[in-house]
């Protein structure tokens, strides 16, 4: 995709701020607040215990560029283990805490409201890992970049917080039912706009580059 701009400083802080505002909102006057009374939207951890896991976790992710595409990337494209180590980290902690909480259950079966249609899965995740691909990072390096006042990213997280909503209101989202119909069609209905996003920006990339380097002999 294109390339990033700088912008002034109020851009920057504004995504921060507003973040900082519902905090206090939801400390302060919950009840302006609404808040799902059951399903997985009804199920998070204490206010405190969330925050402070929240700030860990988001510190060391921005200070080590924790990534899981851009890993697969460095490590396909350059053989760089930099940041694919640190998704392998993930993987080896939740697998150890699993297993010694007694919680580790190998497969789709039994786990919490997920499905076993393999095919749906898997098109469900390409999709979601060629977005990311073409956003420069998966969705938890959008988080940290929006955090650190990056525009792009805002709007990013803006989209899957409201897609998010928009799939569980009208159907789409999967169940441990499986898939629905909708969610099928949004699936490919999806595959084709990113597909038409990366057609179109190679296409304007082969022509930027022309022009560059018909100036450059000239």
């Amino acid at each position: 995709m294109k390339r990033t701009y700088s912008l002034p400083t109020f851009e920057g802080l504004l995504f921060p701020g507003v973040i900082a505002a519902l905090f206090v909102i939801l400390l302060a006057v919950p009840s302006l607040l609404i808040f799902s009374e059951k399903g997985p939207g009804a199920a998070h951890a204490p206010i405190i215990a969330a925050l402070a896991a929240g700030l860990i976790v988001g510190a060391l992710a921005q200070k080590t560029r924790l990534c899981t595409v851009g890993g697969i990337r460095d490590l396909i494209l350059f053989k760089d283990w930099h940041l694919i180590s640190g998704f392998i980290a993930i993987l080896a902690a939740a697998l150890i805490g699993s297993i010694i909480l007694g919680q580790f259950k190998l497969g789709f079966a039994a786990q919490p409201i997920a499905h076993t249609d393999g095919l749906w899965n898997f098109l469900g995740m390409a999709l979601a890992g060629f977005g990311s691909v073409l956003l420069g990072g998966c969705p938890l390096r959008q988080l940290i970049l929006a955090s650190e006042g990056n525009i792009d990213s805002v709007i990013t997280i803006m989209g899957l917080t409201f897609g998010a909503a928009f799939a569980h209101n009208f159907k789409l989202a999967s169940s441990a039912n499986g898939p629905t119909p909708n969610g099928q069609i949004a699936v490919v209905l999806g595959f084709i706009v990113v597909f038409a996003i990366a057609y179109f920006n190679i296409e304007k990339s082969a022509d930027l580059k022309m022009k560059e380097d018909v100036q450059i002999e000239a």
